[in-house]
This record gives structure tokens, C-alpha cells and sequence, in this order.
């Protein structure tokens, strides 16, 4: 059966009722190359204007930053996962909201490690080139006249941090001390930072496969030779998500659609960047766990 969610209709809405403003919008548009309407309340609609290019996204469980070295030019896709005692909360008063209800929290934005590279970037920052319903792709791109780029897809939910590698020398930077960068097998890494944060680094090649053993990282970050492939960044909290998240590795999310058939169906397909075997890993709320059916399988939770 075809999915319900086609569009009522694709014209524009009658000017007499809508009217166009006379002066351009307060935030329109940029660092896009998506044509046609914009999605609203989107977690990355920081990056889809001006304004908010240097501001954080919220895709869950990461927060992703981008910057680029003030010196080197080189890129930097930061991810910060904050505990529960960064948290700052702040209680309101009798002036306020009262002094037993919270006024306001936040997560400081803290780097524990990034996606970075040793070549310059353009200067144009991260480009949105495709948008759906629950993520977008992001390109950052080498100067003119270079074929370099890095692709980030970036979905809400997601598992790991990827990047697509095309012609830079991955690095992997940290706001934090870089303790250890230790390898555990062809393709898998150990990062661990002076936080006690310890993330999993994996290089997956784009046929799916593991990075062979010619690659390898020095002590800086820095990896010993350009490479065409994913990076990819997930957070250990437990000793047991290593086992999980080495496993799902290979199976990179590139893609995610919704589809509603007749009778009341409700699709979520997920699509893979190569054939490979493993099932795509991917986080969900307990609700979403009590209602899915079919061949989804629930893989020991990770913390």
C-alpha cells in the first residue's frame, strides 16, 4: 500500500490571503543548498540562518558544534555529551517564578572530542544539503579548487557521529586533554580524555569494512594518512557498549523516512550506506520501544 503522507497540494499560498512582506525576512535562509520551504522547530535550525551558525544543534543524544581553527583553517565537528552533574539549574524566587520552581537549566557545551582534519576547509563553514523530516546532511568542504570534503549526516537519535572522509587527513581534537588513543583492532580505537570521558573511534571504509591495519592514529589525533571513508565518534558509558557499539559499527545511518499506510501502519525506514550485515543502531525513547513491531529487534540497551 502507497503512504498517506502526500501533499494536499504544492502551489504556493494565494497572495491576496498571504502576502509577501515588503522587506526581506528576519532570518532568512543560509548556509543551505536545499531549495523550496523550510522545516520550523527542527533541531538544526541554528544552522539554517545566519545568526546561528556558531550555535550548538541538539540532534540527542549529542550536541554538535562546528568551528574552524582561527590559524589553520582546519575543521572541527565538535561533540559534547554533558553529565547530569554539569547540569546547571537555577531556581526562580518570590519575584520570579517562585522560589520551588526551576527559572531555568542548562548543559555547558563542552568538546569531548571532535571530528576534525589536518588540511584547511573552506571558510563557507558547514552547508546543509539535504533536509528530511528527521535529520540533514552537512558538507564541509576543502577551498576552491580542491575536491576535499567531509559529509556529516545528522540524525535525531543517533548512536554515533559520522563522517565521510573525500581527500582530508582525519584528526581527532578534544576541549579536553587527550589521554589515550589506543587501538583495540583494524579499524577501532579507544579515546579516553583528562573528563573520564571515553568515546569509541572507529575508521569504516566505503564498502562497510573495517579500516585494514596501514591505518592508525599518533598520539596527537592526527591519523597517519588521508582516508577515504567514515569516521566515526560514540560514547562508551558502560563496559558492555563497547561490545554493542563495535559491532554496529559498520552500519552507518544515511537515511530515514516516515510512512503512513492505509489502516493506520506507521513505517520508520532506515537506510544504510553500504550492504553491509549489522543492523543500523539507533537510540529511542521507551515509548517508541513499546509500540514497535515487526522485525525490530531490541539489542541490549546501552547506558
Amino acid at each position: 500500500a502507497g503512504s498517506l503522507l502526500q501533499p494536499i497540494s504544492l502551489d504556493p499560498p494565494d497572495a491576496a490571503h498571504f502576502p509577501l512582506p515588503a522587506l526581506p525576512r528576519h532570518l532568512p535562509p543560509f548556509g543551505t543548498e536545499v531549495p523550496g520551504a523550510k522545516g520550523t522547530n527542527k533541531f538544526w535550525a541554528n544552522w539554517a540562518v545566519e545568526e546561528g551558525r556558531q550555535l550548538p544543534i541538539h540532534p540527542m543524544p549529542y550536541v554538535l558544534g562546528y568551528d574552524s581553527d582561527a590559524s589553520t583553517g582546519a575543521p572541527n565537528m565538535k561533540v559534547s555529551r554533558a553529565s547530569s552533574e554539569a547540569r546547571v539549574v537555577q531556581y526562580g524566587d518570590a519575584e520570579t517564578n517562585g522560589a520551588d520552581k526551576i527559572r531555568y537549566y542548562f548543559s555547558p557545551f563542552v568538546s569531548e572530542f571532535g571530528l576534525s582534519a589536518v588540511e584547511r576547509a573552506s571558510k563557507e563553514g558547514q552547508v546543509i544539503v539535504k533536509e528530511g523530516l528527521f535529520g540533514v546532511h552537512v558538507e564541509v568542504r576543502g577551498p576552491a579548487g580542491t575536491q576535499r570534503k567531509i559529509l556529516f549526516p545528522i540524525y535525531s537519535g543517533m548512536s554515533y557521529v559520522s563522517g565521510f572522509y573525500t581527500g582530508f587527513t582525519p584528526k581527532i581534537l578534544s576541549d579536553r586533554t587527550l589521554l589515550v588513543i589506543e587501538r583495540v583492532s583494524n579499524g577501532i580505537w579507544k579515546l579516553l580524555n583528562n573528563g573520564g570521558k571515553e568515546f569509541r573511534l572507529y575508521a569504516i571504509n566505503a564498502s562497510g569494512d573495517f579500516a585494514d591495519d596501514s591505518f592508525d592514529f599518533h598520539p596527537n589525533g592526527t591519523m597517519q594518512k588521508t582516508f577515504e571513508g567514515w569516521i566515526r565518534l560514540a560514547e562508551v558509558q558502560a563496559p558492555g557498549d563497547r561490545q554493542i557499539l563495535d559491532f554496529h559499527a559498520p552500519a552507518v545511518l544515511v537515511d530515514w523516512q516516515l510512512e503512513v499506510e492505509s489502516g493506520g501502519m506507521v513505517k520508520y525506514r532506515f537506510a544504510k550506506h553500504a550492504a553491509v550485515p549489522k543492523q543500523i543502531l539507533h537510540f529511542a525513547y521507551a515509548h517508541h520501544e513499546k509500540i514497535m513491531t515487526g522485525h525490530t529487534q531490541a539489542v541490549t540497551p546501552l547506558t
